[in-house]
């Protein structure tokens, strides 16, 4: 176990969230002026211009050797398959980790170890930070960093210890328990920059006592967690687990993708659909394609959302396309989740058919969400006063239209912070700044332990006495 250091020991923060889908990293000085908020930047490990976070995806060649990382691993990928040569990629392996597998399976399913994909990738991102702080304050030591990295918190203690280990391979930490390394649960990090980039009127709201869950949308997990604020709008932030975290460990926005790959190969038919999955670079920018609809995807607008699939080539002409989509819908007469052909290599998904790869999603989410609002009421007699939606996930309109118009009224408020995407990287910076803001937490396991004292009948109940070698005991 990590022995908490004196805040003083360090000079910089460098918080480190590692997802499913997409990895970005923050850098925050120690020193806070009296009345100041601190100074937090977030940066993209590969320098990508139009987001702040870097696809999770690494590439390595066929004997294991590190090669590329984020958007520079797709691009890297794509150019040797078009020179007909091998490399394996990955991507969401962090999923692996949510069933301690002990090997990442890449896109063209091959193997390698879990830990050392893991390792790599944190090095990568860990590198880059080092690097551009190097660029800002001149000479770095690394003893004077404090690294925080971003864990789920539906995470067991066997996950994060297994990511200590990658940090250390990746040589984060020089030993597996070393004070230079915190661990931030998602939401708790999210939960404290929320507070501070909440609006004036909304911040003064948040009083102490007042109960706020932090709904943490993902690439992979959805994490809840319910805190109790225990300090004043103008204090420092402080809280305390209020009810145990939970969620789902499959509800992320990557599931919207296989519902949409499970509708592919109910298309496409068994052998175009077998074509489609070695077909790396294809279904790589299909995918790619699906995710800018799947991000602006707002049912409320009843637009189509046009799918290219010029991407397969040969695979799939104009004509065999046409055959596919009449097909489909005669098999299908219900005129909502029709397809229509455009162009060659075109079709337009209706809003009906689009929502229905989210909606197995957003109905385990707002159950969670249902249950732990009665759970506040039922357990703690207290109810439920705001929603703070963050994640990458939280960015989709239809997700947002959804929690709001299931939860939202006079007495809850719903707060999506500018950009969800990052709140976790900027609340484990803030969270490395003060690591004693999250009070308390639940245990998700406690001790039993079996005592015995002498039987006293005023006190005990005369079920629980047992005699040992003619004494009583209780």
């Amino acid at each position: 176990m990590a022995i908490l250091k004196d805040d003083t020991s360090y000079t910089h923060v460098i918080a480190i969230d590692f997802g499913t889908g997409a990895s970005g990293y923050g850098i925050a000085p120690m020193l806070v002026e009296a009345g100041q908020k601190p100074r937090i930047e977030v940066f993209n490990p590969c320098d990508d211009l139009d987001d702040q976070k870097t696809s999770t995806a690494i590439l390595f060649d066929d004997e294991g050797n590190f090669l590329a990382f984020g958007t520079h691993a797709l691009q890297r990928y794509a150019e040797i398959l078009d020179d007909e040569e091998s490399a394996l990629l990955f991507q969401s392996y962090k999923m692996h980790l949510l069933h301690m597998d002990e090997n990442a399976v890449s896109l063209d399913a091959r193997e390698l170890p879990l830990m050392k994909v893991i390792s790599e990738s944190l090095k990568y991102i860990a590198d880059k930070a080092v690097e551009k702080l190097t660029e800002q304050i001149g000479k770095v030591i690394n003893s004077k960093i404090r690294w925080v990295l971003t864990v789920p918190a539906l995470w067991g203690e066997d996950h994060k210890q297994f990511m200590r280990k990658a940090a250390m391979n990746a040589g984060i930490i020089d030993s597996l328990n070393s004070p230079n390394l915190l661990l931030s649960l998602e939401p708790e990090g999210a939960s404290i920059q929320c507070r501070e980039d909440a609006e004036e009127n909304i911040r003064n709201s948040l009083d102490k006592d007042k109960i706020v869950m932090v709904l943490d949308c993902g690439g992979g997990t959805v994490d809840i967690t319910v805190h109790k604020l225990m300090c004043e709008p103008e204090e420092n932030f402080l809280c305390e687990e209020f009810l145990p975290s939970s969620g789902g460990c499959e509800w992320g926005s990557k599931y919207v993708d296989a519902h949409f790959e499970k509708f592919l190969e109910k298309l496409f038919g068994e052998e175009l659909y077998a074509d489609y999955r070695r077909n790396a670079l294809a279904r790589l920018e299909i995918l790619k394609h699906f995710e800018m609809l799947k991000r602006k995807f707002n049912p409320g607008k009843e637009e189509r959302s046009r799918l290219q699939l010029s991407y397969l080539g040969d695979d799939l002409s104009s004509s065999r396309l046409k055959e596919l989509i009449e097909e489909w819908n005669s098999n299908i007469p219900d005129p909502l989740i029709q397809l229509k052909k455009r162009g060659a290599s075109g079709i337009d998904i209706p809003p009906t058919l689009m929502k229905s790869f989210f909606e197995p999603l957003f109905e385990k989410i707002t159950e969670k969400v249902n249950e732990l609002m009665q759970e506040s009421v039922s357990s703690k007699g207290e109810e439920i006063n705001f929603i703070f939606m963050v994640g990458g996930f939280s960015e989709s309109p239809y997700l947002k239209a959804v929690i709001k118009e299931t939860f939202e009224r006079e007495d809850l408020h719903i707060l999506v912070p500018r950009r969800p995407q990052v709140s976790v990287i900027r609340g484990a910076c803030l969270f490395g700044i003060n690591p004693r803001s999250i009070t308390s937490r639940i245990s998700k396991k406690t001790y039993g332990i079996n005592t015995l004292t002498t039987f006293d009948p005023e006190k005990h109940p005369e079920e629980k006495k047992v005699i040992i070698e003619g004494e009583e005991f209780c």
